[in-house]
């Protein structure tokens, strides 16, 4: 379970890393400014389309959401042409955002959620996490539910967090919810699509209270105001909000920033040896275990053995970490005897539980290939900081201009730190540097008021695009 997490504050995102045991697994990025997932808005269908099982709705967004029938009716089964009609007027929220071609992913059941509880306006049922493991505890949570259930005419579901939360904690949670709901619904009625009923909550917040379990131990901030902030508004005596000092970046202390370059690569290394290779298509990930220079002592079978059970920890995180989702084949080392197969799934299933996505693990085939489908929570990590590189025809991705130019903005302040104000002349790539908006930038502008450094900042065709240079003026 998530045990820190370290969050970086830039001028223009916040970079937010979430760790077990000191090792990276989630990654979370978020630009200021931004649309927030969880959005409720006013829509209007454009199109039914019964061969996809889904409807077309205009969100007020560059490209219609896409909204299927498994989350468009109250009943599951009732297909997408008895659900919803063209021209409809219909309350969306945002599953997915848009992701290349393709628009966001929408649920017309809106789930609205705090710490302990998520309300479901047009849900009946009550729902306990499985993760509550005390019966009595579960048994009284049940009771509460059910009245809350009642009185309201919601649907509920109690998250783990309930476990450990006073009965009235979460009456107030669900009174706050459910008036959030009524004052959506009532901004409805006098609405037109598509207008924005809820902005959703801030992405820091939900990121804390989805993962702010029993095991989180301590939060990091390079940045004494958002620290600040959040000693307001999470409200735990056993987690401590820690201010990093400038002695040394934060991510480059902790060695995130070697982990988040590594997880875009293909190949990963195993602790004692092997590796396993990560390879996207269109339609699957294919994931090969190699045991390379492993140490199996001479014996093959054991080699095979402790190197796919090793692979087996090391896929779970990446696809994870990754956010990889839909298809993935794993090609383990042959193994001798079902039980030994058994073995290695069970292992591996194991690992997958720590995962919050929705995961399905087939069994190994004849040909020793295991599959498995993830339903990934956020665009995929190579999605999001890179693009698909325009001169090899799709063989490879380069970074995206937005991700190298945050990138340099915070070497820049690094550097104005050092530079006690002496001026820096930085040298960029031309996309870079039309990003931080040249030599006259409210950034740069505001750093020479706030530290009193000037930053004279040139675009140079020679550099490639993740290639920048800063130097202190002498």
């Amino acid at each position: 379970m998530i045990d820190e997490i370290f969050i970086n504050a830039g001028p223009r995102r916040h970079r937010i890393a979430l760790l077990e045991a000191g090792r990276l697994v989630e990654f979370y990025i978020t630009q200021r400014g931004e649309r927030h997932t969880e959005r409720i808005i006013l829509g209007r269908v454009t199109k039914v389309q019964g061969d996809l099982d889904a409807a077309f709705v205009d969100i007020g967004e560059a490209r219609e959401g896409l909204l299927s029938a498994r989350d468009a009716a109250v009943k599951r089964g009732t297909p997408i042409a008895k659900a919803v009609q063209e021209g409809q007027a219909l309350i969306v929220q945002v599953k997915r955002e848009a992701e290349g071609e393709k628009g966001a992913k929408l649920s017309a059941r809106p789930r609205l959620a705090e710490k302990g509880l998520a309300l479901l306006p047009l849900g009946t049922g009550v729902e306990l996490s499985k993760h509550i493991a005390d019966p009595d505890r579960r048994e009284k949570l049940q009771s509460l539910a059910g009245s809350l259930r009642a009185r309201m005419d919601c649907g509920l579901i109690l998250r783990a967090a309930a476990g450990e939360m006073d009965d009235a904690d979460l009456e107030r949670e669900a009174d706050i919810l459910h008036d959030r709901w009524r004052k959506i619904s009532a901004d409805a009625k006098s609405a037109q699509p598509a207008a924005l009923l809820h902005a959703g909550d801030d992405p820091l917040a939900v990121v804390l209270r989805e993962h702010g379990g029993p095991a989180l131990r301590r939060i990091c901030v390079d940045d004494g105001n958002v620290a600040g902030q959040l000693r307001r508004s999470w409200q735990s005596p056993d987690v401590a909000i820690e201010v990093h000092g400038e002695a040394q970046p934060l991510y480059l202390e902790h060695g995130l920033e070697e982990q988040i370059e590594a997880a875009m690569t293909a190949h990963v290394n195993l602790p004692a040896g092997g590796r396993i290779i990560i390879e996207h298509t269109q339609a699957l990930t294919a994931i090969d275990v190699d045991s390379g220079q492993a140490d199996g002592r001479g014996d093959p079978a054991r080699l095979a053995r402790e190197t796919n059970a090793r692979a087996a920890r090391e896929i779970a995180r990446q696809l994870r970490l990754r956010e990889i989702g839909g298809r993935t084949v794993i090609d383990f080392i042959p193994m001798r005897g079902k039980g030994e197969v058994a073995d290695l799934l069970t292992r591996l299933q194991g690992w997958l539980d720590h995962d919050p996505a929705q995961i399905r693990l087939g069994r190994m085939s004849e040909l020793g290939l295991v599959e498995l489908t993830r339903r990934r929570r956020q665009p995929a990590l190579a999605q999001r900081l890179s693009v698909v590189c325009p001169l090899c025809n799709g063989a490879g991705q380069i970074p995206r201009v937005r991700w190298v130019a945050d990138n340099l903005l915070d070497r820049i302040l690094r550097e104005s730190h050092a530079a006690k104000g002496r001026p820096l002349a930085v040298r960029a790539a031309a996309a870079v540097a039309a990003d931080l908006g040249g030599p006259d930038s409210d950034l740069l502008a505001g750093l020479a008021r706030e530290r009193g450094c000037r930053v004279h900042l040139v675009a140079d065709a020679a550099l490639a695009l993740e290639e920048f240079e800063v130097t202190v003026a002498s």
